[in-house]
């Protein structure tokens, strides 16, 4: 099977990257319409989630490991992730939080359309042209960005959770949680486009020569 062109691994994932561009789509439009609708009807019946970070407050937990013969070990500094799930306490909190969703799912409609116009050239044979070298760095500052965002939600959201939620035997908290991977992959693929932008020239030099 082909990697470029018709009918190859290119064409399949350009499909796959139709599929979730509607997807999207549809999820985006649904969050917009969470966004404004406890401006015009009650949700406080409702629920939402939020994600949280949080420690336990007892010092250790207790294990053991009969088959290697320890009795007694101690699992310390535990911390932890997951979702409080509440009844939001106004309609402007709900929309906040689906106004921030929206604004994800928006990047990340973003990002899958210039990659379908990217897989479209390649799909069609014509990976080196000026127009991708650009689409792919830009795909590579969202991203950047994306993070730097994310970053700063999971910190209000974490302040959120300090400031009004206590639980008990738990300790919420409010920490940067910085994806290193995405970083690092939002690198790669800036090389990759100046990868693109050196192939393009190349292609343009070698049409010129012909």
């Amino acid at each position: 099977m082909n990697v470029v062109g018709r009918r190859s691994v290119a064409s399949l994932l350009s499909i796959v990257l139709n599929v979730a561009w509607w997807g999207i789509t549809v999820a985006l439009v649904a969050t917009i319409f969470l966004a404004v609708l406890p401006l015009w009807f009650d949700v406080s019946t409702g629920e939402m989630d939020i994600p949280v970070a949080f420690s336990l407050d007892a010092p250790a937990l207790a294990a053991s490991a009969p088959g290697l013969g320890i009795d007694r070990a101690e699992i310390r500094d535990v911390r932890a992730e997951g979702l409080l799930t509440f009844a939001p306490p106004r309609g402007l909190f709900l929309t906040g939080v689906a106004v921030t969703l929206a604004g994800s799912l928006a990047l990340l409609w973003w990002v899958v359309t210039q990659l379908r116009a990217v897989f479209r050239t390649l799909r069609e044979g014509h990976p080196f042209v000026p127009a991708n070298a650009t689409r792919i760095r830009r795909i590579a500052c969202v991203l950047l960005l994306g993070e730097a965002a994310r970053v700063v939600v999971g910190m209000a959201y974490g302040y959120y959770t300090v400031s009004h939620f206590q639980a008990s035997g738990v300790h919420f908290l409010a920490r940067p949680d910085l994806n290193v991977v995405v970083i690092f992959e939002a690198l790669i693929i800036l090389v990759i486009s100046e990868v693109f932008r050196t192939g393009t020239r190349l292609d343009e030099d070698q049409a010129l020569t012909i």
